[in-house]
């Protein structure tokens, strides 16, 4: 024990407790009494050791250096011989030795046969760097602690990169705690939820604990309305590309919110998903916006096309009057008579089409996705647009498939439709080809990096004009909100930016090319339906026979000019008629009646009492009557009333007489 006491002798602290061990290592007396094979090991060891580009070191149980290699006089800046005169300690950054003490402790006292740790060592130029520790305690035969046997390894670099990692980790924390936006993150393997912001409690509503406890709940909360839109493409992103939706959800106060929802594939090193990543926020207030700006649009489009519609209808009543005098002349004339008659229903059918168009222009409504056929959308849309066209443009169509359906709301595409087409005319101020053509085309037939293109196969409408162009500073800022490039006065330059909007808001595109002087093309792209539509029932003509048995309606119109010749025409099929022209002598004729009367169609439109009340009233009265409400317009705030009254059918004017009689026969 002579060293530890002239240490301790000197005032230095013997931390660990010192223990006397052979110094060198190998002493005369170990030497002479081992055989030749130990004395190879040994060597072979101290070889291994001289060569490793780890560091390597013995060290007595007092903690000094007996043995080092070059690697490790490297990583500190000693040389061996320094090092030898010195102990661990004196190089070891003074919050680490508490730890190394306690590890060394355990090994002397046998509770550890070895160790890993991280500590910091100072270099001989005064700095610290980071180093790896694999430490063992080599005992004698008689089980005294001999020696410890040291692995080092610098890992600065690595502790820089952590603490890099840590410092971003944080920051990207602090960021994602304050944004208004929910952020999340996954585990693309399990599914499992590694992250997700505070964000979620106050958009959501509910707590962020149940999320992590069922990643998937939030799905139960999105709209029963939008589930078929939204639901196959949030449930399945693990196999997307990532997914770009909008959509409501509700919340748990029972409230409702739009929410846009984000998310993208984080690849790892090995090429493989490692995470789904996402953001979403609320855009409850956009929504709303848009709406609004939307019903502006439409506005302004009804405007544009005043001038062709009124002179359609000019055209209309012309036709009607002229063969109304055609049938007083004719009175004798029956195939005169049954001629005139023709032209006059087909004339009244093209100004239905038309006003059934412009109130599908003026709908204020909430957004309805429903499966429709683009084809039929587009050809509407373009009888009505193209009533405005001067004739010294040409309308040309090429569709290549007889029937595109998509899942879209109908309002929307006409509108955006008629908006192009519009604009297109407006470009051709001097004439020239307007070339609208449709077809299905597959991803891999173009070049898209929306994330929303994966997988889909998507209908392309294509609308081309041979006017005058746009330059490229106009084409960079044509989905600008405002920017227009008509004269003031002529538009209010939201046309095309509420397209934009209603496109992404179908989870497709839109692009747009032009050359100054020749013309511009804009290509949209729709996502087609995968499922097929149902079939549809074709009605077969009503035979001119006795389908009444004697039954008894209840026929509510306030105009004389649709009750009394269509009391006439249900009367000669059949059926017993009441008529009221008001909601109070409604009332009073049903109460009177009520044990003989079996079906009420009634107007929406009633002086006194408007229909609603009136069917309201009777279905309270006897809800074994079968209700029909007919209307030229409904209000779309007041369906949700409407849905409570129970009816059995809505017909929409103006109807045709065989359209009452099939309603009747179905019943």
């Amino acid at each position: 024990m002579q060293e530890c006491e002239e240490q301790t002798s000197n005032g230095k602290d013997c931390d660990p407790p010192c223990l006397e061990i052979p110094h060198p290592l190998f002493s005369t007396e170990e030497a002479e009494s081992s055989d030749r094979e130990l004395i190879k090991n040994e060597l072979r060891f101290h070889a291994a050791m001289h060569h490793s580009p780890n560091g390597f070191a013995i060290l007595s149980p007092n903690g000094r250096w007996i043995s080092v290699n070059p690697a490790l006089c490297k990583i500190v800046g000693y040389s061996e011989e320094e090092l030898q005169e010195t102990d661990y300690q004196s190089i070891t950054h003074p919050q680490d030795l508490e730890g190394d003490y306690n590890h060394i402790q355990a090994l002397l006292n046998g509770k550890l046969d070895s160790y890993r740790r991280e500590k910091r060592y100072r270099h001989k130029e005064g700095h610290y760097l980071w180093v790896q520790l694999d430490v063992s305690l080599v005992r004698k035969k008689n089980g005294v602690p001999n020696y410890f046997v040291s692995q080092i390894q610098e890992i600065s670099e690595r502790k820089q990169a952590e603490k890099a990692l840590r410092e971003s980790e944080e920051r990207f924390r602090q960021l994602a705690e304050t944004i208004d936006e929910i952020f999340w993150m996954k585990d693309a393997e399990t599914n499992r939820l590694l992250y997700v912001s505070p964000a979620y409690e106050r958009i959501w509503g509910r707590s962020i604990e149940s999320l992590f406890q069922n990643p998937d709940s939030w799905l139960d909360t999105v709209h029963s309305d939008d589930l078929h839109l939204a639901f196959p493409n949030l449930k399945n992103q693990n196999d997307q590309g990532g997914i770009n939706e909008k959509f409501r959800i509700i919340r748990s106060d029972g409230s409702e919110r739009w929410i846009r929802a984000h998310s993208f594939k984080v690849i790892g090193s090995d090429g493989k998903v490692d995470r789904i990543v996402g953001v979403a926020r609320d855009v409850t207030k956009q929504h709303e916006l848009e709406k609004q700006l939307a019903h502006s649009q439409r506005m302004e489009s009804i405007g544009s096309l005043a001038g062709g519609v009124a002179h359609d209808f000019n055209n209309i009543l012309t036709v009607i009057l002229g063969f109304s005098s055609i049938l007083e002349q004719n009175k004798e004339n029956p195939q005169k008579i049954m001629q005139s008659v023709q032209v006059i229903r087909k004339t009244a059918e093209r100004g239905a089409s038309l006003v059934k168009q412009l109130l599908t222009l003026a709908r204020k409504s909430e957004s309805f996705f429903q499966s429709i056929s683009l084809n039929e959308v587009v050809q509407e849309a373009l009888n009505i647009a193209k009533s405005t066209f001067p004739k010294s443009i040409i309308i040309n169509t090429d569709f290549q498939s007889d029937s595109i359906r998509i899942n879209a709301d109908y309002t929307q595409i006409h509108q955006i439709f008629v908006n192009l087409v519009l604009n297109a005319k407006d470009a051709m101020q001097n004439g020239g080809k307007l070339t609208i053509s449709m077809k299905e085309v597959d991803r891999n037939s173009f070049s898209s990096t929306d994330p929303r293109v994966s997988q889909r196969r998507f209908a392309l409408l294509e609308i081309s004009d041979t006017g005058i162009g746009m330059n490229e500073e106009t084409k960079r800022r044509i989905f600008d909100p405002f920017f227009t490039t008509k004269a003031l006065g002529k538009g209010t330059g939201l046309g095309l930016a509420l397209v934009e909007g209603i496109v992404e808001n179908h989870n497709g595109f839109i692009t747009v090319e032009s050359v100054l002087g020749q013309g511009t093309k804009f290509s949209i792209y729709l996502p087609v339906e995968s499922q097929k539509p149902e079939s549809r029932t074709v009605h077969e003509p009503i035979e001119n026979a006795q389908l009444g048995k004697g039954e008894w309606i209840l026929l509510i119109e306030d105009e004389e000019m649709i009750l009394e010749p269509l009391t006439n025409y249900l009367s000669h099929f059949g059926y017993n008629l009441l008529s009221a022209k008001d909601g109070e002598e409604a009332l009073s004729v049903f109460s009177a009646n009520r044990d003989k009367i079996q079906v009420v169609l009634c107007d929406l439109n009633l002086p006194k009492i408007n229909g609603i009340e009136v069917l309201k009233k009777i279905g309270s009265f006897d809800s074994s009557k079968t209700l029909i409400l007919a209307s030229g317009y409904i209000d779309p705030q007041l369906r949700p009333e409407i849905e409570k009254i129970g009816l059995k059918y809505t017909i929409q004017k103006p109807y045709k007489f065989e359209e009452i009689l099939r309603v009747l026969k179905e019943i």
